[in-house]
């Protein structure tokens, strides 16, 4: 039989996606499994997680269809271990006019989750007010960095987040775009804090080593693909 160009090409894609094809969801791919990765979220369980100044996980937080998924009155959660160096990833899916943040470098000194950690905005662009400061919209160093346009989708999609953390040195990206690129003792960012709500908040960004953190901000939030591969060889 003789294929048609187009024919031929759809015979070549079909080909082609087992290639393309990644784990499944909260699992790792054979070579993350080599580069050393771990799963921080197994898709079923709070194992490894528990809220901020507290015990266990409150009930605003569910394990539903292999996503940690926040309603309301959750509390921030956290992870039980603390973490130095690291690349991180997950995903994340925000509701409608949602908010949250993903923190790092998380110590319980205050009331809040921010107190203390960096944070990685997530909020739905289009609809949440915060959003209109381009210091606060998605993928954003909350209040400190703007992100170029476009490494946001909207509410309801899935987005793709990688953090590198070594030393004082950070980097955010959001669906394949860097976001933020600084380093905790460069002057610029002592700078940017001086003239940010953070500077009367004596422990913000303070510590090189942390919890990581997930925000209730009272919206609907989900998250999944939880990875982390640490750096740090004392760890």
């Amino acid at each position: 039989m003789i294929l048609s160009k187009f024919q031929y090409g759809i015979a070549i894609a079909a080909c082609s996606i087992p290639l393309m094809v990644s784990a499944q969801v909260n699992e790792l791919t054979k070579q993350e499994q080599q580069e050393g990765w771990q799963l921080l979220f197994d898709g079923k369980t709070f194992e490894g997680w528990r809220n901020y100044q507290g015990k266990g996980v409150r009930d605003g937080w569910q394990v539903v269809d292999g996503t940690m998924h926040h309603t309301k009155g959750g509390k921030d959660l956290m992870t039980e271990k603390q973490y130095e160096d690291f690349e991180f990833k997950l995903e994340w899916k925000i509701s409608e006019g949602g908010n949250s943040g993903i923190f790092l470098g998380v110590r319980e000194i205050k009331d809040r989750i921010s107190r203390s950690g960096i944070e990685m905005q997530i909020i739905d662009n289009e609809r949440h007010p915060d959003a209109k400061n381009e210091k606060n919209v998605s993928g954003a160093c909350y209040a400190l960095y703007k992100p170029p346009v476009g490494a946001d989708r909207k509410a309801g999609e899935w987005n793709q987040v990688y953090i590198i953390k070594k030393g004082s040195h950070y980097q955010f990206f959001q669906n394949g775009v860097k976001t933020a690129d600084f380093d905790l003792e460069d002057t610029e960012f002592i700078d940017r804090i001086a003239a940010a709500k953070f500077k009367d908040w004596p422990h913000f960004a303070r510590y090189r080593k942390g919890h990581i953190g997930l925000q209730d901000h009272g919206d609907v939030v989900s998250f999944r693909n939880i990875k982390l591969k640490n750096l740090s060889a004392k760890d």
